[in-house]
């Protein structure tokens, strides 16, 4: 049974993903999504899919017991998962956005 602290600890996580995920959303609505803006974000969510790589990478190579590797590999699935359908709204919108001029012109 989890520790009532770690799954407050997950929800919590959890909860302050999904409200980057909106501010920055926001951000990005109030900046009028130039093609600047869209790449300073993308930029930044690549920086965050790479570091959080090479955390799982870490603790992958921290233990020689394949099970740990199975479960620290699942894991980062998982937790990459998380993360890219948490933005995943955002992408299409970002998408959206620059493909109007397109349409208007």
């Amino acid at each position: 049974m989890p520790n009532p602290d770690s799954q407050k600890a997950w929800d919590r996580f959890e909860s302050d993903i999904q409200g980057l995920a909106g501010e920055l959303k926001r951000q990005y609505r109030s900046a009028g999504g130039s093609e600047q803006n869209t790449a300073d974000l993308n930029r930044s969510l690549d920086q965050l899919r790479q570091a959080a790589e090479t955390v799982f990478k870490s603790l992958e190579n921290a233990t020689r017991d394949p099970e740990v590797r199975s479960k620290t590999k699942q894991t980062a699935r998982s937790f990459g998962s998380a993360i890219a359908e948490t933005f995943r709204e955002l992408s299409d919108e970002i998408e959206k956005a620059v493909r109007r001029p397109d349409a208007k012109g």
